[in-house]
């Protein structure tokens, strides 16, 4: 194992932890991680994104919902528009990957982004973290299904858990608090994921590259430490960790993405 791929892992395994308690996969940063610093393809990186955000969901999903911070009914309303969403999106992101290439893939991911990036900034800033009361699904059943349909098209566009929409939707929509509203996210991702990734699988039939790219040890060994990461991280978050650390931490790594993303899309201009 080279210099790189060993650092590479350790870049994923930070990514697992500092992302556990935000109710977010890593999808974000695994791409570009495994595009750029593996330099893998767009679609095997999507995919294998995609196997790591789901272990980051199962892990941190076990651990919000061990420590009550999960809303069951809320995540069962998001998977009914999530699951079949998933699948348009991963059609969407072959369409256009054959269409214009990777770039159509890093201009979206860039948007979103900007999104998680203003969307935890707001949250951070803000002075006044106002008692909100929590409302009920049944009032705003409409505007969570649509919200969730947009998680699950850039689940499977994006290579992503859909988890900066999640999250956004179950606080401004359902005005859960920040725990409870990244354990209803991950119980979301954590069945939207696999559909997204079993779709991309069969449309791209790359798993033999992957294979060869990553071998067998390191396909088995690296979701695995990925997973524990990642529910210990949430575990620990959860009970000793400050909101605003984690979320300080959080914006940094994204904006080194989106640095990056940004930076390869000018030198294709």
């Amino acid at each position: 194992m080279d210099l790189i791929t060993l650092l590479a892992i350790v870049c994923l395994l930070i990514v697992a932890v500092a992302f556990s308690p935000l109710g977010l996969g890593g999808g974000i940063l695994y791409v570009p991680i495994m595009h750029y610093m593996l330099d893998w393809e767009i679609k095997e990186s999507l995919v294998a994104s995609l196997t790591l955000v789901l272990m980051v969901a199962l892990g941190s999903s076990m651990a919000h919902s061990k420590s009550g911070h999960a809303h069951a009914e809320a995540a069962k309303l998001g998977r009914i528009s999530a699951i079949p969403s998933a699948v348009i999106g991963v059609i969407l992101s072959s369409a256009l990957i054959s269409t214009v290439g990777d770039i159509g893939i890093k201009i979206i991911a860039s948007i979103i982004i900007l999104f998680v990036i203003e969307r935890t900034l707001r949250k951070t800033l803000s002075k006044d973290e106002l008692d909100q009361i929590e409302v009920s699904i049944s009032e705003k059943k409409n505007q969570y299904i649509t919200g969730s349909s947009f998680a699950g098209i850039s689940s499977g566009l994006l290579g992503i858990g859909g988890g900066a929409i999640l999250v956004t939707i179950n606080r401004s929509i359902l005005k859960m608090d920040a725990k409870k509203a990244a354990g209803t996210s991950y119980l979301v991702a954590a069945t939207i994921t696999p559909v997204a990734l079993i779709s991309h699988l069969i449309l791209s039939r790359n798993l033999s590259t992957i294979i060869d790219d990553a071998g067998v040890i390191s396909m088995i060994v690296v979701p695995l430490l990925v997973f524990t990461s990642a529910y210990f991280g949430a575990k620990y978050a959860i009970k000793h960790l400050p909101k605003q650390i984690v979320s300080y931490v959080f914006l940094f790594v994204v904006s080194i993405s989106l640095f990056r993303y940004l930076s390869d899309l000018i030198s294709q201009i």
